[in-house]
């Protein structure tokens, strides 16, 4: 069985601290099948706790963070979960859109915020605060998910926020930083 209980506080303290959760962005572009709920049996998964006990140093080259999205992840922060799929699955290719939403991974229902990761190893992740559907709503925030993926047990390379447009960097566009509290 797999151990939550990092995770579980970790992203209460987040939840705790930005409420209320939200609905999906009114403005974001719609697809038809968007809103259908992906299941585990479509890849659908709960975070679960990391194997890093304490924050290391930083990595002496920054990660090569993957250009295509095969490997990247949607997740997205629920009332009760965490939640996270793989963006291009078989599930996403069988909706209009091509790929999965994240409004798949919430069934169109609320949440916090959501974004992108890849697992670059076992026991690190490169994450974006990019999401259209559930948006982050400023820099404070992306910091509080960052702690929260942090204290749930993974290093943290994260794309960070751009205060000039007021939104999250997304992959690609920028080198990713390191994570240290």
């Amino acid at each position: 069985m797999a151990l939550i209980e990092r995770t579980k506080i970790a992203f209460a303290k987040y939840r705790d601290s930005h409420q209320p959760d939200q609905a999906m962005n009114p403005g974001a572009r719609r697809y038809s099948g968007d809103v259908d709920q992906m299941s585990s049996e479509d890849g659908l998964m709960c975070w679960v706790d990391g194997p890093v006990e304490s924050i290391g140093s930083e990595p002496a080259t920054k990660p090569l963070i993957p250009e295509t999205p095969e490997r990247r992840r949607l997740w997205v922060v629920t009332r009760e979960h965490v939640l996270h799929a793989l963006e291009v699955c078989d599930f996403g290719s069988q909706r209009e859109a091509g790929a999965a939403k994240h409004s798949n991974l919430t069934g169109g229902g609320r949440a916090f915020v959501g974004g992108e990761l890849v697992f670059l190893n076992e026991a690190t992740i490169g994450i974006t605060g990019s999401s259209g559907r559930y948006r982050l709503r400023n820099r404070e925030e992306m910091a509080a998910i960052e702690r929260a993926f942090i204290e749930s047990g993974y290093n943290v390379w994260s794309m960070g926020y751009n205060q000039d447009v007021n939104r999250p960097n997304v992959f690609g566009l920028s080198d990713p930083e390191w994570v240290s509290s």
